[in-house]
């Protein structure tokens, strides 16, 4: 999709922008690619909400993990293993959809994800003034097949 990287920089400015006016301390920052309506839109979550979540999902899992072990199968167990870090599940996360665009007409190619990642990449010390601290910052992107298809970390402070 070529000349999209405007319209890109375009959303990730007003998510910024929002997330900023509303005090947000930001714990996972996700650039969502909505496949089903050809849109585009931030997703973010607060450490608050990403830990409220994990502790749900886990409590949840446990009803199925005990009785695979019980029955002896490793197999059904490992279905319902806890989640030892975060929430990736953008729909649950604290804010959703900030500054959705649809996206232009027009096949959708690998490198509307690339450029997510880029469009990212050039804000990144915005986004990290916004987080609760550079280390337990995550970045996720869409992909071709995912709604989180790609995350990554905050690149080292620059000196």
């Amino acid at each position: 999709m070529k000349g999209v990287r405007p319209l890109l920089d375009q959303v990730l400015a007003e998510a910024i922008s929002i997330l900023r006016r509303e005090h947000v301390r930001v714990f996972t920052f996700a650039f969502y690619h909505d496949h089903e309506s050809h849109a585009v839109g931030v997703c973010a979550d607060t450490e608050e909400s990403s830990k409220r979540l994990v502790a749900s999902s886990n409590a949840y899992g446990q009803k199925y993990f005990w009785p695979a072990i019980d029955e002896g199968d490793l197999k059904a167990a490992g279905l319902w293993n806890a989640n030892v870090g975060r929430s990736l599940s953008l729909g649950d996360f604290a804010f959703v959809n900030l500054a959705r665009t649809d996206l232009p007409h027009g096949k959708i190619t690998k490198e509307l994800y690339v450029e997510m990642v880029r469009a990212i990449r050039m804000r990144e010390d915005e986004i990290v003034s916004l987080a609760v601290a550079r280390e337990t910052l995550l970045f996720c992107a869409s992909g071709p097949d995912d709604e989180v298809a790609l995350t990554w970390a905050p690149a080292a402070p620059r000196k």
